[in-house]
């Protein structure tokens, strides 16, 4: 029996499906479909987002999609440049809406606040990322930067960089904000003396380094917080 859409009673297909009970009604795997439009030649745009959707070997399901490169969709048979596109364009359109929500939550005097920003932010990383938040003398935003993107277990973290950036947009407070892939925001000896170091360089130039907030599998830890800074 023939799986295309075409053989799909009009009411179960994705399309008609979405139009006549609403977007909410869809599986998954139907959403999907909505998006990617068509399927192969020997398969249809449900049975490719089945497919899609099983393809991590750890993640299944839509986080899976969080987790995809592009070098894996194109080794999906029936996906190519234009689908590969879509589908990241969807989980990176998610991910936006899910930090512009916790963006407009944020207050920038309170360490669980911003964690639960980076943490969204951070989520999907395998890789250390450094971030900088530049702040006037009430305390406004003035810029968000990320400094650097290391490897699974490291970043660098650069006074010099950040004396940069601080004196560029005339900041006069700052926060680091850093993720650790394995999970644990339990800072390293590294983390601690970098920061310290950081914190006396800044000093000098009379700009204040105010935490140094690093993210975990949503948790994080404050070095404010931890008395480790000042």
């Amino acid at each position: 029996m023939s799986n295309l859409i075409k053989d799909i009673a009009s009411c179960e297909r994705p399309y008609e499906k979405a139009i006549s009970r609403g977007v909410e009604s869809l599986s998954d795997a139907e959403l999907l479909a909505v998006i990617l439009r068509t399927g192969s030649r020997d398969e249809s745009s449900i049975d490719l987002a089945n497919k899609i959707l099983n393809n991590h070997l750890i993640h299944k399901g839509l986080n899976g999609l969080f987790f995809m490169r592009r070098e894996d969709l194109l080794s999906i048979k029936g996906i190519g440049d234009t689908k590969a596109s879509q589908i990241l364009a969807v989980a990176e359109l998610s991910k936006r809406i899910n930090e512009e929500r916790l963006r407009r939550d944020i207050c920038y005097d309170n360490p669980q606040k911003i964690a639960d920003y980076y943490i969204e932010k951070c989520k999907y990383l395998t890789k250390e990322r450094v971030y900088l938040m530049l702040f006037s003398n009430s305390h406004m935003l003035i810029k968000e930067i990320m400094l650097s993107e290391g490897t699974v277990s490291s970043s660098s973290i650069s006074p010099r960089e950040i004396l940069i950036e601080a004196l560029k947009y005339e900041a006069v407070n700052f926060i680091l904000i850093h993720n650790h892939p394995s999970g644990s925001p339990e800072p390293s000896q590294s983390d601690i003396a970098a920061t310290i170091k950081i914190k006396e360089a800044a000093k000098i130039m009379d700009i204040h380094l105010s935490d140094h907030i690093i993210v975990g599998n949503n948790c994080y830890i404050s070095l404010l917080e931890r008395g480790i800074i000042k």
